[in-house]
């Protein structure tokens, strides 16, 4: 399987979205319970809504398919940190492909508190979630974007549009904070 993932990240970083549809749907749907494929097909679904050409979203509903793999995964994987930072992470971003944009928005922000509390030494999730506080301790998220910058880069390394994704918005010494 190792060899059959990386070859669709290929054709992610190749802007492929209709093969790469096909490969993780086959891949998919051979194992509904693989939480690493389950995560960059579902992350690639969402990346997919905002970045693919419209004659692809005519295709398929891509936001019907997204809901569909966030429930799925919901119940398959719900005290997998990861999911829980995940699933999160794209609620919270974009809550209105999911349904009521303030319910939606409210449970990816749980999904990230979730997450934290999981796996608290995790300081990407706690990154994350600082950032998604409103009111929180602005001192914290700034050391947590400085502790979290080397962990950004050694875990989003690889190829594929998850890795690509966040070694760009997570890693954020560079940016304001």
């Amino acid at each position: 399987m190792a060899k059959e993932i990386y070859d669709i990240f290929i054709l992610e970083d190749k802007l492929l979205y209709s093969e790469a549809l096909d490969a993780y749907s086959e891949l998919y749907n051979q194992d509904k319970n693989n939480y690493y494929v389950w995560k960059h097909f579902y992350f690639f679904l969402w990346t997919a809504i905002e970045d693919r050409p419209s004659n692809f979203h005519t295709k398929i509903n891509l936001s019907q398919l997204l809901q569909a793999l966030f429930e799925q995964g919901k119940k398959a994987f719900v005290y997998n940190a990861d999911f829980n930072f995940i699933a999160g992470y794209t609620l919270s971003i974009s809550p209105y492909e999911y349904g009521d944009y303030e319910e939606f928005e409210k449970v990816g922000n749980e999904l990230l508190l979730t997450a934290t509390k999981l796996e608290p030494d995790n300081i990407i999730y706690k990154m994350v979630y600082l950032g998604s506080v409103l009111d929180a301790d602005q001192q914290f998220y700034r050391q947590a974007v400085i502790k979290a910058a080397p962990k950004v880069k050694e875990t989003f390394s690889g190829i594929g549009c998850l890795n690509r994704y966040f070694r760009r918005v997570l890693y954020r010494l560079d940016k304001k904070a």
